[in-house]
């Protein structure tokens, strides 16, 4: 399975300072970096000064509201997980939000677990998705390597002397990308090959995205 990588960088924006504060406490409990924003300005503010993989805001704030810094966070890094919080839930403002793009939507009063089965999936969605990207530059790595050694020469000696027979300047075979025993390339492989079934399963990857990259990875 992949394994989650904690801390992560997550920004609350909430003007409830008793909410603020437990979903601040709670979450640096859990290992993450915690910015606190107490109305959507300040909440627009931070997201231009940095990113956030994770972003857990208030629907209704002053200055602005939750959907704005749901923009927001979206046009800085389209990759960035929205989780509404609201007291005035209702169906159009849930489809609302999602259509804007958010991640999750929650209820308020919640309990604090529920906030905690939240990032912990957006967790695991954020680190599957930099696990596909590891893995396709390791596959680019790989394809650019075998491109290389395609374009070399592969003969070497005259053709008019007998004595210099051409000779192949490699086999076919595996490229190492590093100088590892057999052994433990092969250990390599089998690590990425489970965690490539990970996204497969999660469906991060399509079925032929997945053959592709397994037949790459035994190349």
């Amino acid at each position: 399975m992949v394994r989650l990588e904690a801390p992560l960088a997550i920004l609350v924006a909430e003007d409830d300072e008793t909410l603020a504060a437990a979903l601040e406490e709670f979450l640096k409990e859990k290992g993450h970096q915690v910015d606190l924003a107490a109305n959507g300005g300040e909440a627009l503010a931070l997201l231009e000064k940095r990113d956030y993989p994770l972003v857990i805001t208030d629907l209704v704030m002053p200055e602005a509201d939750g959907l704005t810094v749901l923009r927001a966070a979206r046009q800085r890094d389209p990759g960035t997980l929205v989780v509404i919080m609201t007291g005035y839930a209702s169906l159009d403002s849930a489809i609302g939000a999602i259509r804007e793009g958010a991640y999750d939507y929650l209820c308020k009063p919640f309990k604090l677990q529920e906030i905690e089965i939240a990032v912990t999936n957006a967790m695991r969605l954020i680190h599957l998705r930099r696990e596909n990207q590891r893995l396709l530059r390791k596959l680019d790595d790989l394809t650019a390597q075998l491109k290389e050694v395609q374009q070399l020469p592969q003969f070497i000696g005259g053709e008019n002397r007998p004595e210099n027979r051409p000779r192949t300047l490699w086999s076919p075979g595996p490229v190492p990308l590093k100088d590892y025993s057999p052994e433990e390339q092969t250990l390599e492989k089998l690590g990425d090959l489970e965690r490539l079934r990970d996204l497969y399963k999660e469906n991060m990857l399509s079925r032929e995205e997945y053959q592709k990259l397994k037949e790459r990875l035994f190349i």
